[in-house]
C-alpha cells in the first residue's frame, strides 16, 4: 500500500509523512476510527515509507528492494500482531495466521475485524490477542533489525488485547529498543488499558470524504453517479461498508420503504402488522434484519445532518437515497434511538429472537416519536 492508493486523507497522509520526516512521529502511533476509514491502509503506507531506501517527499519510491519486499509484505523488519482465534492445530498468535492475513489484506485493506474473522473460521467466533502475543513481540524487538534503520510493530484492532497481553506490552511500549516504531490500530481505543493510551500519539482517522469516496466508486468500480452517490451518503465515509453493498443497491433502497411501513405501524400501535412485517418482510435472514437496523441507524443520524448544516453540502445530495424517512428528532432523542438501534444490532448478531428484538425496537420508537 502507498499513500498514493489511499482513498481521501490528503492533509492527513502530508502531515503523517512530514512529522516521521521531520523526527516528530513518536515511538508509538495509534490510529483510531472505522476500519473502512482506512487505519489499516494508512499504517501500511507509513511502514513502506519509513523502511523505503529512496523514499521522496510524497511517497515510497516503489523500486527499492525494501519496497519490493513491502509489495509481498514479506519485509524481516515489519511484525504484525492481529486477533486470532483457538484453532486445533495452530497456536493462537498471529505468526500462526500470517499466511491468511497477507492473503487478506491484499484483498481487502479496508476490511473489518468481522470480515477477518469470518476469513480464518469456519464458524461463529470470537478473536483476540492474548497472552502469548506479548512474548512474542518483546522476543521479535528485543532483536536488532534485519535491513532496515528501523523495527515496525503493527498491532491491528488493538482493543483485541486480553488484560495479560496488554500488561506485558507496557514496559516495551514505554521503552522501546532504539529505531522501533509502534503502530496501534484500534476502533475502540475506550476499550483499552488508559495506560497504553497514555503512551501513544493518538491520530482519529476521519470518515473518507464523501466526494472522494463517490469519485473513486464511480471511476474504480464502475458505479454511475446516483448509485456512487448513494453508497457515499450511506457508509457514512467508509469505504469498507460501500464496497459490501455495491451488490446490494436494490436491498438498501428497499428499505427506504420497508422503514416507511415499519414506522407507520408502530406509531399507530398495530401490533399484527409488525409482527407480520417481521415475519415476512425481515423474515429469518439475519443479515436482512442487520442491515435494516443499519438503515434505520443511518437515517436518524442523516435526519440530525440534515438539520444542523447546510442543505448544499456536497455531503447530502443523494438522488433515491436523499428520498428517504424524515422524521424530526432533537438531538436527545437521536441519542436515545441511537443507543437503542445499537443495542438490537448487537442482539441481533448475538443470536437473540428477532421477533423480541424488533418488537423492542418498535415500542421505544414509539415512546421517542410521541414524546
Amino acid at each position: 500500500m502507498y499513500f498514493k492508493e489511499i482513498i481521501g486523507h490528503r492533509d492527513l497522509k502530508r502531515r503523517i509523512r512530514t512529522a516521521f520526516r521531520t523526527g516528530k512521529l513518536g515511538h508509538a502511533t495509534m490510529f483510531t476510527g472505522k476500519e473502512g476509514f482506512g487505519s489499516l491502509p494508512i499504517a501500511l503506507a507509513l511502514s513502506r515509507y519509513v523502511l523505503c531506501t529512496n523514499r521522496n517527499d510524497d511517497d515510497a519510491c516503489g523500486k527499492c528492494p525494501s519496497c519490493k519486499k513491502m509489495d509481498k509484505l514479506i519485509h524481516p523488519d515489519l511484525h504484525f500482531v492481529f486477533p486470532v482465534i483457538n484453532k486445533k492445530g495452530k497456536d493462537p498468535i498471529s505468526d500462526s495466521y500470517i499466511s491468511d492475513w497477507r492473503k487478506f489484506v491484499f484483498n481487502k485493506p479496508y476490511g473489518s475485524y468481522v470480515d477477518w474473522i469470518k476469513y480464518i473460521a469456519s464458524e461463529n467466533k470470537q478473536g483476540g490477542i492474548f497472552k502469548d502475543e506479548s512474548d512474542t513481540i518483546n522476543r521479535k524487538l528485543s532483536l536488532k533489525s534485519f535491513e532496515s534503520d528501523h523495527k515496525i510493530m503493527i498491532i491491528w484492532m488493538a482493543e483485541k488485547m486480553n488484560d495479560t497481553a496488554a500488561n506485558k506490552i507496557l514496559k516495551i511500549l514505554e521503552e522501546p529498543p532504539a529505531s522501533t516504531i509502534f503502530i496501534l490500530i484500534s476502533v475502540f481505543p475506550e476499550q483499552l488499558l488508559q495506560t497504553i493510551i497514555s503512551r501513544t500519539q493518538v491520530i482519529p482517522i476521519p470518515p473518507i470524504d464523501s466526494e472522494d469516496l463517490v469519485a473513486y466508486l464511480e471511476l474504480a468500480k464502475g458505479l454511475n453517479e446516483e448509485n456512487a452517490n448513494d453508497l457515499g451518503v450511506f457508509s457514512e465515509g467508509d469505504l469498507g461498508r460501500s464496497l459490501e453493498l455495491i451488490d446490494r443497491m436494490d436491498e438498501l433502497n428497499q428499505n427506504v420503504q420497508n422503514f416507511s411501513y415499519f414506522l407507520e405501524y408502530c406509531k399507530l400501535q398495530q401490533t399484527s402488522d409488525i409482527l407480520r412485517f417481521i415475519d415476512t418482510t425481515l423474515g429469518k435472514d439475519k443479515t436482512a434484519q442487520i442491515e435494516f437496523l443499519n438503515y434505520i441507524l443511518h437515517t436518524v443520524r442523516h435526519n440530525i445532518i440534515q438539520s444542523t448544516i447546510e442543505k448544499n453540502s456536497k455531503n447530502i445530495g443523494s438522488k433515491s437515497l436523499e428520498k428517504s424517512v424524515k422524521i424530526n428528532l432533537t438531538l436527545v432523542q437521536a441519542k436515545t434511538l441511537l443507543k437503542m438501534l445499537t443495542e438490537a444490532l448487537n442482539h441481533i448478531e448475538r443470536n437473540v429472537n428477532a421477533r423480541i428484538v424488533f418488537m423492542d425496537v418498535a415500542i421505544q420508537l414509539r415512546k421517542v416519536l410521541t414524546v
